[in-house]
């Protein structure tokens, strides 16, 4: 796996939002660098609406400091140093590696086959999927090499501030915040990749050439809340028939 330096505009951007942290936090120098670009103010036309920002909530990336990690190349090397720290963007989907106290790398995404990311009381693990030029990293949930698996693609998006008030009638929120969002999929014995929305119909439809297995586990468990665990269950039932 190669690792891929940032060019100039984009290393002269890292370095004013990273290039402060020598740990404990990204999101700290990150956040400094929202608030430098705050504090517009709009106006209606009729009376006047306000936007006042607070501390931004939630968080673009996986951790909000530096942590342990390994990386797996494309190559099949394993990279596991405790010379290098990392962190995670959900939302660019990226991986970074800080060198040094002012040195953070962007790993090409290209060269990696997953990443496992963690500290004193959680751990992530990532992986993009096998022969596909698909570039996300995706969280395996179950996974079977010859039947069907469910992953999960976690991403972020960031709501602006939206508060808004006459005088008399608020509505909004007063800071922006990252909210994570997770998204399922299914794939199949012959690699295809479909989402699903955790409805049973969906299910039902992308599992369609497995409909008297999906019926008849659907029927024993019509007690059960659809969550991951159910599909998750549902696929390992799956591949017990075939």
């Amino acid at each position: 796996m190669k690792l891929t330096f940032l060019g100039v505009s984009t290393l002269l951007a890292v370095t004013n939002i990273f290039g402060q942290v020598s740990a404990p936090s990204i999101e700290t120098a990150f956040h400094n660098y929202l608030q430098a670009e705050s504090g517009h103010v709009y106006t209606g036309s009729a009376l006047p609406v306000f936007l006042v920002k607070e501390d931004t909530k939630g968080n673009r990336y996986l951790y909000e400091k530096w942590v342990s990690g390994s990386v797996l190349g494309v190559d099949g090397v394993l990279y596991n140093s405790s010379k290098y720290l990392f962190n995670y963007d959900k939302i660019a989907q990226k991986l970074f590696m800080l060198l040094d106290s002012n040195r953070v790398l962007e790993l090409n995404s290209g060269d990696i086959a997953g990443f496992t990311l963690h500290d004193d009381t959680s751990q992530y693990h990532f992986e993009r999927l096998k022969n596909s030029t698909d570039l996300n990293f995706y969280q395996p949930v179950y996974k079977d090499e010859k039947g069907y698996s469910l992953y999960k693609l976690l991403f972020t998006k960031l709501k602006k501030a939206d508060y808004q008030t006459n005088g008399i009638i608020e509505s909004g929120n007063k800071y922006d915040q990252y909210i994570d969002e997770e998204q399922y999929f299914i794939l199949s014995p012959k690699h295809e990749l479909s989402k699903i929305n955790l409805k049973k119909k969906n299910i039902e439809k992308v599992l369609g050439n497995e409909s008297s297995g999906v019926e008849s586990f659907f029927a024993q468990h019509n007690k059960d809340k659809l969550d991951e665990d159910f599909v998750k269950n549902l696929l390992q039932f799956l591949n017990s028939k075939l």
